[in-house]
Parts: C-alpha cells; sequence; structure tokens
C-alpha cells in the first residue's frame, strides 16, 4: 500500500468494484480485508478520516472471535514473517523505518524473548504503531504493556491498530 507517483485518489473509490475495493484497501487492516468488504457499500467517502472511522466502525462492531482473529493476524515484531520476508507491504516499510529490521544480535534476543512472554500472556502478538516511536521506545512499551492485564492490553492494541491503519490510509492517499 505504498504511495507512489500513481497513489490512488480517494475520489477513485467509488468507482471501483468490491474485489477492486478490497484489494485496494484490504490490508489497511493486517490480513483483514472482511473490514474493506464491510465498508465498500458506503462509499464515497469525505475524506480520509471519514474513510478510517468507518472502517474503525466495523471493528467496533465486530464480535469477540473477530476482533481477536484481527488482532493475531498482527505479525510479531522482527518475528519469523520479518526474517522471511513475508511481512505485508506496509509492515515491512514500517518495521524498517523503526529499525527493527537491523537488530544487533543482542536487541534480537530480547525482541524474540518479549514476544513470545507477550504472546503466551496476552494470547496475541505485541502491537504498536512504530511510526510513533524510537527502538529504545518501542522496547520501552513492550516492557512496560507486557505487565498490563489482558483486558486493558486488548484495548491497547487495539487504539494502536487505529493509529497505524490511520497513518496507512493517509499514505495511501497522500492527496487528501
Amino acid at each position: 500500500m505504498a504511495a507512489t507517483s500513481e497513489a490512488p485518489r480517494l475520489a477513485q473509490l467509488g468507482a471501483l468494484t468490491q474485489p477492486a475495493f478490497t484489494a485496494l484497501l484490504g490490508d489497511t487492516f493486517e490480513h483483514s480485508p472482511w473490514v474493506a468488504e464491510r465498508v465498500w457499500p458506503m462509499r464515497p467517502f469525505d475524506d480520509v478520516a471519514h474513510l478510517h472511522r468507518c472502517m474503525w466502525a466495523q471493528v467496533e462492531q465486530a464480535d469477540e472471535a473477530q476482533v481477536l482473529a484481527l488482532l493475531r493476524a498482527h505479525p510479531q515484531l522482527a518475528g519469523r514473517e520479518a526474517q522471511t520476508g513475508t511481512l505485508t507491504e506496509a509492515s515491512d516499510q514500517e518495521q524498517h523505518s523503526a529499525g527493527l529490521k537491523s537488530l544487533r544480535p543482542d536487541e534480537m534476543q530480547r525482541i524474540a524473548a518479549l514476544n513470545a512472554a507477550y504472546l503466551a500472556k496476552h494470547g496475541f502478538p505485541f502491537i504498536v504503531c512504530v511510526r510513533h516511536y524510537s527502538k529504545a521506545g518501542i522496547f520501552h512499551e513492550f516492557e512496560r504493556r507486557l505487565a498490563l492485564d489482558t483486558a486493558r492490553e486488548r484495548d491497547e492494541a487495539l487504539k494502536q491498530v487505529a493509529a497505524i491503519t490511520r497513518l496507512r490510509l493517509q499514505t495511501l492517499f497522500p492527496d487528501v
């Protein structure tokens, strides 16, 4: 979903078929195309904020199993997907921008241990809007949030998903 010189324009969404719309926006919410599918009938969108509000409303209306699946669809930071090159384009760019694709061996060990502890405690991967933090800040948040109870952490993870997806849409539609 990287913005290019040929970035789509928000106004063009109204003309897209549902498959094309979903193909364009399906990974805004990591591996959760159902969010885009559900907002397709709501076109047109006034601006990126309106599009994001409509998409976020679908998450808020989803049942707990769908929300948990959405959280679990996120990759671990500097995890297996990053190491094997199977991150979505957006996740790859985000992790690279935060320096998570060039960790020192001691940092890799630390993040692997934090990923494992967090997943074991909460049942979903640690999610953070990496564009809002330095590498040191990400490690700090990881440790701080590992101490939260799962209900509070679920809410925090969803706030982070909202921030991530808002930035992804702003990147995809820079003209608005």
